[in-house]
């Protein structure tokens, strides 16, 4: 009975898909502060798993009855969760509080990658002639630090989007203004990730890849939209999961005053949450590779379906993926303007194409020589 009703439940609202990624963290959080509210652990009473256990097995009606109430719960928290996530992947600008604190993040890691470029480009001083073998041996420890430190600085300033600088060419782009400087940094790592792997996969082109991606996508071949769902469910879920670890430590806090065993629920929530958060920081980065496998692949193909003669030249190109970025988001009284000077490609549908017969032939075949 159980398992029909949760099978119907996660059907009607999704399928399989919905339930582990939609559901399965808001109700690990709904069950763990039920079970510290059920079971005494805040009133400091001993608590006896066994006899739960025989308690639940002697009222299975009450048994179901709680699961689903879980599940509903779990349900309407949904909103509250997708909204939590979003402040994890950075998009402060939505919530009235953490919007004033947004600039102070960003500041934060616009001086972390300024220090590390600082190491990155800081060199090491030519060795003086004449020296001992102690200096010798100096020299080469302070030398292996040095790349160490440098290695370091270099790895963490991989991890940054870079800024958008006015480029200097020919033509100032599409309405004779340069676009001013840009600072893409996000207040979070995770948002730093994520931005890092679309920018990576559209600005080498002259592409805005946010604006891109609705019409790149459906022209995708089938193993790199699946790979790019599995990676989106994935992230998405270690979101959810760290969200729901720390939301379990706070309501595991009142449990450090007993003094048992169950006092080991804060540190557990908040390792847990360390390691999806970490889960899912890697899984950002391998999927700013995957954007930039599908954009390598089949911009040509969004090209074609747009209708847009496709450019023979690098240079072309990145004039026409520059005015097609701009025209996308730009308002509807400048997008004539912005693409106004490039031409329409229209190529016949194969399977609508009528065969024009052969001349010289009234029956649709060559005739014949002499």
């Amino acid at each position: 009975m159980l398992g029909g009703l949760v099978q119907a439940g996660s059907k009607a609202l999704g399928g399989d898909r919905f339930s582990l990624v939609g559901l399965l963290p808001t109700t690990l959080l709904v069950g763990w502060v039920a079970f510290l509210t059920v079971s005494g652990l805040y009133r400091g009473d001993r608590v006896d798993l066994s006899g739960i256990v025989a308690t639940v097995g002697k009222s299975a009606g009450w048994a179901v009855f709680a699961v689903f109430g879980i599940f509903v719960i779990a349900v309407l928290l949904r909103p509250l969760q997708i909204s939590l996530v979003w402040m994890l992947e950075g998009y402060w600008d939505r919530n009235p509080v953490l919007k004033w604190l947004e600039p102070v993040a960003v500041e934060w890691h616009l001086r972390r990658r300024h220090s590390a470029e600082v190491i990155a480009n800081d060199g090491v001083g030519d060795p003086p002639a004449g020296r001992h073998l102690q200096s010798v041996i100096e020299d080469h420890q302070r030398l292996r630090a040095w790349g160490i430190r440098r290695a370091r600085a270099e790895e963490r300033i991989s991890r940054y989007p870079e800024d958008r600088v006015a480029q200097e060419i020919d033509d100032p782009g599409p309405l004779g203004v340069e676009p001013a400087d840009e600072i893409r940094l996000m207040p979070t790592m995770l948002g730093n990730a994520l931005r890092k792997g679309e920018d990576d996969a559209g600005d080498r082109y002259g592409l805005d890849f946010p604006a891109i991606a609705p019409r790149l996508y459906p022209h995708l071949s089938d193993k790199i939209s699946k790979e790019i769902a599995r990676n989106l469910d994935v992230m998405e879920t270690g979101a959810a999961l760290t969200v729901v670890f720390l939301l379990s430590a706070a309501c595991s806090v009142p449990l450090l005053w007993r003094g048992d065993l169950w006092a080991a629920a804060v540190p557990v929530a908040l390792v847990l949450a360390l390691l999806a958060y970490l889960g899912t920081l890697r899984t950002a980065r391998e999927h700013g590779l995957l954007l930039s496998a599908a954009v390598d692949l089949h911009r040509f193909d969004m090209l074609a379906k747009l209708r847009y003669r496709l450019p023979e030249t690098v240079d072309e190109e990145w004039r026409l993926n520059r005015a097609l970025s701009a025209f996308l988001g730009a308002d509807s009284d400048k997008a004539y303007l912005i693409m106004a000077r490039y031409r329409y490609a229209h190529v016949p549908d194969p399977t609508t194409a009528v065969a024009s017969p052969v001349a010289g032939d009234a029956e649709g075949q060559a005739a014949p020589a002499g």
